[in-house]
């Protein structure tokens, strides 16, 4: 009983791991990515809160600063301003006829005036509005009309005098022109409580502006200083306008853009002021945005990574199905060789068999004397019997050997120029006998000057001899074999040898030149051979450099043609040379 050389079984069991491997690949990836992607994303949220945290702080700090700075600014010019006061106070008690030093008085403010930056200049009027004295522009008088804009307010101050003034541009000539200015008074009343006059500083609002430059808030940060009726007094550049616009509407145009902004809000203390600071995402999350986009990238190389390694061990995978559908296929075809071997012995059995009852029955009874003692006509036929079945097979041990020869790699070469007519003629000669005796007839076809071949001239006529075998085996008695020779295009040199047979199953054609592999088993006969023939030209003409070529139609006839190339021929031009090659 023949044994089967694949398992199906097993190796239905090693599709399913690799089927399984591949699956539990796949997961292992996406699970590692999605771990990737999820530790990335609170990676980079952690990093957002203690970036927000941090410069949440960081405001608070500026805001106390800001408020800091501001609060002793206003104080420092109310003491002054009080102290002036009581120094007008005092002149007025001590006057005559009403009647102040101006100069003195000049002389105290603008020696004040220096210990204040944020002034520009104090000035003491009557309570009629009319100018007493000032630290610039002395003596002068000022009208109540020629402060304009000066709405005051009552402040929430202690002593219930201070008050503020809306903001305004000095459009007047002298050292006051376009600054924005936040006028501030303080009443003076005399010991019973009369009115007597107003202290008044005028305040440069840029002060404010030049200190907040000079903070870290970045580069799109803002901070800015407003009264209690939302008029705007002092910021940075970011926020600077002192056109009495709405300081919520300069404010939000700034913050709503960006809703990652922070914004901090603080009041000056007894004041009608109130500060605030905003820090720009721009600013405190560029740093962490650039730490984003690098988790981002290094998420996307880590993934494209993985993905190119499950790609590796996916083709790594596929090539192992591949090996192992080439390990099933080179069991069946070893499997198929077996088979072809067992068709070989049993085809060889028969061939053997034959001709070897042939010769022992022929000779027994020519050596048992059965026909008599004298020389009988029947011993000569038995004679020639013997001969034809003893040359059969010696033809197919020679064919055997042959390929025996071949594969095993020593079969010598032995380079030389073959005149391809003389070879083709003596082929003919060779096998002309076999043609009569199958009825079969021979045309060649020669061109003239036809170029020599440069190679073993042994085996090219051993080829040869071949080919007009098959044909005359396959071919019909009383038809033609067809053999012509042909220099195409001066790139090759073609030797056709074409028989009018059953032709070739296209099933067939594709495998012609495997060993032991007859050509068309379905009229196929005893004393046709071995099946090497074939195998044998197509050994030959690889060992050559040549090319074996089976052109075949079922029905129709076949046509074999061996090919030499251009560098195989020998022209004019390039001189036959003898080597030997094993």
């Amino acid at each position: 009983m023949k044994q089967t050389l694949i398992d199906p079984p097993r190796h239905k069991s090693n599709t399913s791991s690799i089927r399984r491997l591949r699956v539990a690949t796949i997961l292992l990836v996406v699970s590692f990515a999605v771990l990737v992607i999820v530790g990335g994303t609170y990676n980079v949220m952690h990093q957002y809160s203690v970036v927000t945290d941090t410069t949440t702080r960081t405001g608070r700090n500026t805001l106390k600063t800001v408020e800091t700075h501001a609060t002793q600014t206003f104080n420092e010019i109310y003491r002054i301003m009080e102290g002036i006061a009581d120094v007008y106070r005092h002149e007025l008690n001590g006057a005559k006829n009403s009647v102040v030093d101006e100069l003195y008085l000049h002389n105290l403010m603008a020696g004040k005036l220096k210990l204040a930056p944020a002034a520009l200049s104090f000035f003491i009027v009557d309570a009629n509005f009319v100018r007493v004295a000032g630290s610039r522009t002395y003596p002068a008088l000022l009208a109540r009309s020629a402060i304009p804009g000066m709405v005051f307010e009552a402040m929430s101050d202690v002593g219930g005098n201070l008050m503020v003034g809306n903001l305004f541009r000095d459009a007047s000539p002298g050292p006051l022109q376009n600054y924005w200015i936040l006028p501030m008074t303080v009443k003076v009343n005399d010991e019973w409580g009369r009115l007597r006059g107003y202290v008044f500083a005028m305040l440069r609002t840029g002060y404010f502006s030049e200190y907040y430059a000079t903070l870290d808030i970045g580069t799109h940060g803002q901070i800015a200083l407003w009264t209690d009726n939302n008029q705007f007094v002092a910021g940075t550049e970011a926020t600077q306008g002192g056109d009495g616009r709405a300081v919520d509407a300069m404010w939000n145009a700034g913050t709503n853009a960006q809703t990652q902004n922070i914004m901090l809000t603080g009041r000056i203390h007894n004041m009608p002021l109130s500060m605030g600071v905003m820090l720009d995402a721009r600013d405190f999350l560029s740093a962490w945005r650039d730490a984003r986009n690098t988790i981002g990238l290094a998420i996307i190389a880590v993934i494209l990574a993985k993905i190119v390694f499950v790609v590796i061990i996916l083709r790594q995978l596929k090539r192992t199905e591949e090996n192992e559908r080439a390990l099933r296929q080179a069991k069946a075809a070893a499997e198929e060789a077996n088979d072809a071997k067992s068709r070989f012995l049993a085809h060889m059995s028969h061939e053997f068999r034959t001709p070897l009852n042939a010769i022992m029955g022929f000779s027994e009874i020519i050596k048992n004397k059965l026909l008599g003692d004298s020389i009988a006509p029947a011993y000569i036929s038995y004679a020639n019997h013997i001969h034809r079945s003893g040359q059969h097979l010696l033809n197919i041990v020679n064919d055997i050997l042959d390929m025996a020869k071949v594969e095993s790699g020593v079969q010598p070469l032995v380079q030389e120029a073959i005149d391809i007519p003389h070879m083709i003629h003596a082929a003919v000669s060779f096998i002309e006998g076999m043609a009569n005796q199958q009825h079969v007839s021979i045309r060649v076809t020669i061109p003239p000057q036809l170029p020599m071949v440069s190679g073993d001239q042994r085996f090219c006529r051993q080829v040869l001899i071949n080919l007009l075998s098959n044909a005359i085996k396959f071919s019909p008695a009383g038809r033609d074999i067809i053999m012509a020779a042909r220099y195409v295009d001066r790139k090759f040199l073609d030797i056709y040898v074409t028989d009018l047979g059953p032709g070739i199953e296209p099933a067939l054609l594709k495998r012609l030149g495997e060993p032991f592999l007859q050509g068309n088993p379905s009229v196929s006969h005893s004393g046709q051979g071995t099946g090497l023939g074939l195998s044998i030209c197509k050994r030959y003409m690889d060992l050559l450099g040549g090319e074996l070529i089976i052109d075949s139609t079922l029905g129709t006839g076949t046509t074999a043609i061996i090919r030499f190339a251009q560098q195989l021929l020998i022209t004019p031009e390039t001189p036959a040379t003898e080597r030997s090659v094993a």
